[in-house]
């Protein structure tokens, strides 16, 4: 018994030289924002990491950012109180274009691969042909997925409104028959 609480001693004494014990303490606030911050703030909100003992959250819109902003202090009250005082130090909020993960939230995400379409004959062909003058097959593999992922990338993106640029051939989104890059070479 008393070989387990020297042991256990020596852990925690390790861990706090190396400030270690502090970063797993700011790590368990991204598991614990949901239930210190509620259902409400929870949907419009989410952690996104610890950066030098800040908080970086994520916000649906300029609204609920400067709600955070105001909330700073109690927030930052409540989760220190949860793992430990002092372990964060301040709360960093930015608008984010996305939703948190599904998965943080209970349900699994889709993957981006998982949306993209499969390749036709005429595509898998065309890999076949590029691919054909590599030798090694390792490589020839890995050329060809690197290939196939490209084109079933592009198709998803053309479903979702892209279209090629007139000048580059790059994929786009957005107004005009040129991309952003080219248009700025004019």
């Amino acid at each position: 018994m008393m070989r387990r609480e020297r042991f256990g001693d020596l852990l925690q004494d390790i861990l706090r030289q190396h400030n270690l014990d502090r970063r797993a303490r700011q790590r368990a606030a991204l598991g614990l924002w949901d239930e210190v911050v509620g259902p409400d703030i929870a949907r419009n909100a989410w952690p996104l990491g610890v950066r030098e003992g800040a908080l970086v959250v994520g916000a649906a819109n300029h609204a609920w950012a400067q709600t955070l902003h105001l909330m700073r202090a109690s927030l930052l009250e409540a989760l220190n109180a949860r793992i430990g005082a002092d372990a964060l130090h301040d709360l960093q909020v930015r608008v984010a274009r996305r939703q948190p993960p599904r998965a943080a939230r209970g349900a699994r995400a889709p993957s981006r691969r998982e949306a993209l379409p499969p390749l036709t004959r005429a595509e898998q062909q065309r890999i076949r042909d590029l691919t054909a003058a590599i030798e090694d097959p390792a490589l020839r593999t890995k050329v060809a997925a690197a290939a196939a992922g490209l084109m079933r990338l592009r198709r998803l993106r053309q479903a979702e409104g892209w279209r090629p640029c007139s000048r580059c051939g790059r994929s786009f989104c957005g107004r005009g028959r040129t991309c952003l890059a080219c248009a700025k070479r004019r």
